[in-house]
């Protein structure tokens, strides 16, 4: 496969359902370097928000909780820059998995064009790299931990318990839900087709497992159920690790650097997408931590961090609708290579959050109204796959055409279900349950 050519050949045959996180996958065209060392660890287009990521504004009282740092105590309540960024991300990576509508049961076709989808000129860098938005996730999912949560762990403020109930209540519920809807909408597919859609694993097993939120602690034999979550599992595993790290201060820059330098390489060795997500998560404490020290003492910085983030988008647009960079970068031999591979994660996103953060504590960033983008990004991106399955099913009854998915006003018409849904998911259901199960399970003193 040409690395960032600019044209992507026909699809492979790819039983793993998330072709673009397979260490094996190389990116043509799509961001700068994205393409070519293209390690994703999303599931076979499960590309997933681990959306967990508390919403960026999520509660004031823990965020009073945990700036007993008198630096971020200057920072703004909300920081709405993040919310937007990160619902963005989540709507790249369900239309990285727009390609589900092409698979034949749990296999992609190899006479798969990806540029036959809709609107592919000009949303190609979605349909090429969407999945990876779940880098960014777990990126800001290890900045808003930092922020919420560092100093307050550290200094003993919040219990085990309060912080796995806080978590359990943001997550599970809609977990739960989505979990049992694609369990009896597959079953009804099977019924029909004698084969689940996308996701190939539709056991008693594999439900139990995502049922514990363990679909992707090594123990699976591949993707399950709601495959998206997948990421969602993983990031439960990396609470667990922060909060160790926090209660043991052991959280300061130092550390989120070498975990995050050490277990990126492993990724490419053992457990893939777990030591991906650790790396990236940590990346994100340091991130944190660079936020506090460019938003007080060295406040000069910040202009080179901008400067470097708009520059790299500059060449990722470049890259993707108008020159190859990367295959000259890639011209560079075994350090091209490393480059590119590295891009999207040590520099792209990085400073693309940094830079939003530094924005938004300065005042540049009015993005309060656009706030709900973000606060949908959680049930977005747990619904879009058992929608998804609707539409098989539609054309399993014969309601929907075969190749319906390749029309535009397709697209268009799934994102209006998609969204409105979503944002009355997180309004009707989200929001009021988690409410009243922290209410129950974390009374106030």
């Amino acid at each position: 496969m040409d690395h960032f050519s600019g044209h992507r050949p026909a699809a492979k045959h790819t039983p793993d359902i998330c072709q673009v996180y397979d260490l094996t996958i190389s990116l043509p065209s799509a961001f700068p370097a994205l393409g070519h060392a293209r390690h994703n660890p999303v599931g076979p287009s499960v590309g997933s928000t681990n959306i967990d990521i508390m919403s960026a504004r999520d509660s004031t009282k823990e965020q009073e909780k945990g700036r007993t740092n008198m630096n971020v105590d200057k920072w703004p309540n909300h920081l709405y820059a993040l919310d937007v960024s990160r619902g963005v991300a989540a709507l790249g990576v369900v239309f990285w998995h727009w390609q589900h509508f092409a698979y034949d049961g749990t296999e992609l076709p190899e006479n798969f064009q990806r540029n036959d989808q809709p609107l592919y000129q000009l949303l190609r860098i979605f349909y090429e790299e969407g999945g990876l938005g779940v880098q960014y996730f777990f990126i800001l999912s290890g900045f808003i931990f930092y922020w919420l949560y560092g100093n307050s762990v550290s200094n003993k403020l919040v219990s085990v318990w309060e912080f796995a109930a806080n978590r359990f209540s943001r997550l599970y519920p809609l977990h739960f839900i989505t979990l049992l809807a694609v369990a009896v909408l597959q079953f009804l597919y099977v019924s029909r087709e004698g084969v689940t859609f996308v996701y190939p694993n539709y056991d008693t097993y594999h439900f139990f497992l995502n049922l514990c939120f363990a679909s992707y602690w090594g123990f699976e034999n591949g993707w399950s159920f709601n495959g998206p979550v997948w990421s969602v599992s993983i990031e439960v595993l990396l609470y667990g690790i922060f909060f160790l790290v926090a209660y043991l201060r052991l959280g300061g820059w130092m550390v989120c650097l070498s975990v995050s330098l050490i277990a990126f390489p492993l990724s490419y060795v053992i457990l893939q997408r777990q030591f991906n997500g650790m790396a990236m998560f940590f990346l994100g404490g340091l991130v944190f931590h660079s936020a506090v020290l460019l938003s007080s003492k060295r406040k000069a910085w910040a202009t080179p961090v901008y400067l470097i983030a708009a520059s790299s988008w500059g060449c990722v647009i470049v890259n993707y609708y108008f020159f190859d960079l990367s295959g000259r970068i890639l011209e560079l031999g075994l350090l091209g290579k490393v480059f590119l591979n590295g891009f999207p994660f040590y520099i792209l996103f990085p400073t693309t959050a940094l830079s939003l953060v530094l924005m938004e504590i300065h005042g540049a960033a009015q993005l309060k109204s656009l706030s709900w983008i973000g606060d949908i990004t959680y049930s977005t991106y747990l619904l879009h796959f058992p929608l998804q399955l609707l539409c098989g099913l539609a054309i399993s009854y014969g309601l929907l055409g075969k190749n319906f998915y390749l029309h535009p006003v397709s697209l268009i018409i799934f994102f209006m279900v998609l969204i409105p849904l979503s944002y009355a998911t997180f309004v009707k259901f989200e929001r009021p349950i988690q409410k009243t199960l922290r209410a129950k399970l974390v009374p106030q003193r």
